[in-house]
């Protein structure tokens, strides 16, 4: 009697494959099932072999575990259909990940589902070491792996381990004898399967086609034109209100030509242009209409709205509300800033204060202080919040560039105008806010144009001859002394005390050194470690500093600290070198020179492993116990033997380690799930470590 040896990278799979297979031959032929996580024999029992991969079957053969006599069947894995119901249950259109451990299984899972008619979906595959994915994709699909769902993802559909497909099925069953007639009654019972999904399909399929015909009748109830059409012209969307507009009869709309319901030339050759969004000004028969037209997301369709042009009001109305749906809002509110010291709470009050006039306002401040912090939380406090919020940095855009942003520009005003023009951030502000940092930096002739819109509330376009009202608050930021600026001729004085009808200094870092605390916990909360512990001499050594660079400095010292900690908390050894401040090696704080970790290069790492971290050298050793035991070295099985020896690493500890092993070359990782395996020179540093250990041992008084 033949028996079967069934070969996976986990116990997990193991047994999901074992329980299928069990399906079609019950317990007439034994199942032998091992898993490289908890390492393969020596001797494999099983006259047939399944490995369930292709990269299974590269890491059997680099153990040299593969009996040499055998029958060997690499498998074909789907996603299992009886475990869709949840997927078949998403929105089309619904924005989903597929994980898994390698872009080899992502990519055969998605074209498993595909397979299986499951595209109604927009799925996008992601694997670790992939960068961070699209937070809009916030619905992650695993195949019985939801640990290595990131973080960005709210929602997790397990569809578990993916089975043999029934090619491989029918394989396993002719290589071990099984008799036709058998194979047919599983075949029938695989056939039924996939009629029952094609009827939940169908049935998904049906709703969407109701669901459709109700958006169909909203399209028709909205007083815009709209107008969507594929690359070849192709008509899928006319709504009535378009209709009326092109003055359409008959069945002209929907399914035809573009160039057969534009007869207009300029406009057919706008809305042609697949050149991104634009939007014109055309003349119909029925009257002049705005055409704004825009690209969906797929680079598959065009969508074009048409209505009527709209009187001046209505219109900057409109650009307001453009805007505040692209994100030009007010981000902080007063309530975000952080702080309680003295001169914080003065602060705040007097921005409170300020919030509820329509002064204009100067911020004084220190580069990363939180100028722009402050402007938005007092736009949010003040009565003009549901208005727009625009800022600018005025000190990274060239003089011209100033110019044509804050006061727009007319067609042909200068050589790559854009058709039509284009409206400044004062036109689009109307109605709102406009912060102006850096605004020491603008040149003579943009100070008196400035002043100009300022003193009467109307602005022209460059090359322009009308002049438009605006109603629109300046907050500017500064960290110059523009008193002692225009003293010197550099800043018209006239501006200067226009602006600084309000104003506000923010406080350095350095003045507030008590409010230190209180921003590690806000910064780590939004780093996503909210609540993590912080040594009381961490907080000491970081209240200590002067921070030239203010609140901007000290986030980027705590990411720092945060990206490279080996514990759960953070702790003195997490402190950043002092060459981290000031552009040189220096040893840690607490730290004495002789033990100072040294700068991160291979040849500072020598061959006896004094240079490495404790929690480097126990990994190295780890790898090595676990290679020789021919078990796969993840990081899991290497936190859990560190744990064993009597030292607490923890998965993410172990993590950090390797890639830093990685990087020294001591460590390679391997394709698939072989893991990671020691490099030559990480075997000579383990053994040099290991040697070490047990002269250590042999000297100490127990022994």
């Amino acid at each position: 009697m033949k028996t079967v040896a069934l070969i996976s990278g986990s116990e997990s799979t193991v047994a999901a494959l074992s329980k299928q297979l069990s399906e079609y031959i019950g317990d007439k032929i034994p199942i032998h099932g091992y898993s490289l996580n908890s390492g393969i024999p020596e001797i494999i029992e099983g006259d047939l072999v399944v490995l369930s991969s292709t990269l299974v079957h590269e890491d059997i053969r680099r153990l040299g575990r593969l009996p040499a006599d055998c029958e060997l069947i690499i498998a074909t894995r789907v996603v299992d259909s009886e475990a869709l119901e949840q997927v078949v249950a998403l929105e089309p259109g619904t924005k989903a990940l597929f994980v898994n451990d390698t872009a080899e299984t992502v990519a055969d899972c998605l074209g498993s589902l595909r397979d299986l008619g499951l595209d109604h979906v927009d799925w996008r595959g992601w694997y670790p070491g992939l960068p961070a994915p699209d937070p809009a994709y916030r619905i992650a699909v695993v195949a019985g792996e939801p640990d290595l769902v990131p973080a960005s993802a709210t929602t997790i559909i397990d569809i578990g381990n993916r089975i043999f497909d029934f090619g491989t099925i029918l394989e396993i069953l002719g290589r071990l004898g099984i008799p036709n007639a058998d194979i047919g009654r599983y075949s029938r019972r695989y056939l039924a399967k996939i009629v029952s999904l094609a009827r939940r399909l169908a049935r998904s399929t049906e709703e969407a086609r109701l669901l459709s015909g109700h958006l169909g009748s909203v399209i028709d109830s909205l007083r815009n034109g709209i107008l969507v059409y594929a690359p070849d012209g192709r008509v899928s969307v006319c709504n009535e209100e378009l209709r009326d507009l092109l003055s359409l009869r008959g069945a002209a709309g929907v399914g035809s030509a573009l160039s057969s319901i534009i007869r207009q030339r300029e406009l057919l050759e706008f809305l042609e242009c697949r050149c991104g969004e634009d939007e014109n000004v055309f003349r119909l028969p029925s009257g002049s209409v705005v055409v704004r037209r825009f690209d969906l997301a797929d680079g598959d369709h065009t969508v074009a709205v048409f209505r009527s042009e709209l009187d001046q009001a209505a219109e900057a109305e409109r650009q307001g509300r453009e805007y505040r749906r692209r994100g030009h809002v007010a981000k902080w509110a007063m309530d975000d800033i952080v702080g309680d010291s003295a001169v914080m709470r003065e602060a705040k009050r007097v921005a409170s204060r300020l919030a509820a006039t329509e002064l204009s306002i100067l911020i004084n401040g220190e580069s990363g202080t939180g100028k722009e912090l402050f402007a938005s939380a007092i736009h949010a406090a003040s009565a003009r919040a549901c208005g727009p919020f625009l800022a600018v940095n005025l000190g990274s855009l060239s003089d011209d560039l100033i110019e044509s942003e804050l006061f727009g520009y007319e067609e042909g005003a200068f050589t790559g105008a854009k058709k039509g023009g284009k409206a400044g951030l004062f036109e689009r502000a109307d109605g709102g806010t406009l912060f102006l940092d850096e605004i020491g930096s603008i040149s003579a002739k943009v100070q008196t144009r400035l002043l100009r819109v300022l003193q009467e509330k109307e602005v022209m376009r460059v090359g322009g001859a009308d002049i438009k009202r605006v109603d629109v608050r300046i907050i500017a930021a500064t960290k110059e002394d523009l008193l002692e600026k225009s003293r010197a001729g550099g800043f018209r004085e006239d501006l200067y005390f226009r602006l600084k009808m309000g104003w506000l200094r923010i406080p350095a870092l350095r003045e507030r050194l008590e409010d230190i605390p209180a921003l590690v916990r806000h910064i780590a909360a939004l780093e996503g470690v909210a609540g993590i512990a912080v040594e009381p001499s961490v907080l000491e050594a970081l209240s200590s500093r002067d921070w030239h660079g203010n609140v901007r400095e000290l986030r980027n010292a705590l990411s720092y600290m945060l990206a490279i900690r080996e514990g759960e908390g953070l702790s003195m050894r997490d402190l950043p070198d002092g060459g981290y401040f000031s552009g040189t090696y220096a040893p840690r704080t607490g730290e004495p020179p002789a033990t100072a970790r040294p700068q991160t290069s291979v040849a500072a790492c020598h061959d006896d492993g004094s240079a490495l971290r404790e929690s480097e050298r126990m990994v190295l050793l780890a790898v090595a116990e676990l290679e020789s035991a021919g078990k796969h070295a993840g990081r899991s099985l290497v936190a859990e033997l560190a744990k064993a020896r009597g030292f607490s690493l923890g998965e993410g500890g172990a993590r950090s380690a390797m890639v830093r092993l990685v990087a020294l070359g001591h460590l390679e990782s391997s394709r698939g799930r072989g893991g990671t395996r020691l490099t030559a020179s990480g075997r000579r540093v383990a053994i040099a470590i290991a040697m070490t250990l047990t002269e250590t041992l042999a000297a100490s008084p127990a022994h």
